[in-house]
């Protein structure tokens, strides 16, 4: 029997459309994504009822990972209501947000949430910081999308957040892959030279003979 190749792998095909492509360049909404480092948080106990005694402050064990600039879609607004409190009346909203698994981030309940307004709103950025409350996974296979339930954090900053941030990383929107903090700013720094080059380039090329001059 001749062997023969197929010029079209349909199948693979719409897997990299659907779960690499699609969830790279749909609608994105910028956030600094903080998820709970497992190795490095210490719990109080290991019991069945065991926990982190608080999760924000001097007396907690929690470390997370920060993630930058992370994209995160679908975002859709389902409830919102507000509730007196003993500190008066507090706005409580849930939303839920979509992450794909093409990140290598594995969401946890407990993992912070705030969305970047930081260009917008450089000195009165007063949106809230948001919680993980529950993860729905779709499908159970290895190429999945998480999506997040999210509840107001009341009273919680990211100046608190921040000083139990483990290590930071930074979602490089070039080539679509998280990296660490130093790396990506070398990435950037040298994407910011390859632009310059290429205007100084451009700028040495003579439509009339078709030449570069020097």
């Amino acid at each position: 029997m001749q062997n023969w190749t197929r010029l079209y792998d349909y199948i693979d095909e719409w897997h990299h459309l659907v779960y690499d492509y699609y969830s790279k360049v749909a609608v994105a909404f910028l956030t600094n994504y903080y998820n709970i480092n497992k190795d490095q948080t210490v719990w109080d106990t290991t019991d069945l009822l065991g926990g982190a005694y608080e999760r924000i402050g001097d007396l907690s064990g929690i470390k997370y990972d920060k993630y930058l600039l992370l994209p995160v879609y679908f975002s859709d607004e389902y409830s919102t209501s507000f509730d007196g409190q003993d500190i008066g009346q507090v706005k409580e909203n849930m939303l839920s947000v979509t992450i794909p698994g093409s990140y290598g981030i594995t969401p946890l309940a407990g993992d912070m949430v705030k969305f970047d307004q930081t260009f917008l709103r450089e000195t009165d950025n007063i949106y809230p910081t948001y919680i993980v409350t529950g993860v729905d996974i779709h499908p159970n296979t290895d190429a999945r999308f998480w999506k997040l339930k999210l509840e107001t954090n009341q009273s919680i900053t990211t100046d608190q957040i921040d000083a139990q941030v483990n290590d930071i990383f930074v979602f490089f929107d070039y080539d679509k892959t998280i990296h660490p903090l130093a790396e990506a700013t070398q990435l950037a720094q040298l994407l910011s030279q390859n632009e310059e080059l290429a205007d100084r380039i451009g700028m040495l090329w003579d439509p009339v003979s078709g030449f570069y001059t020097i």
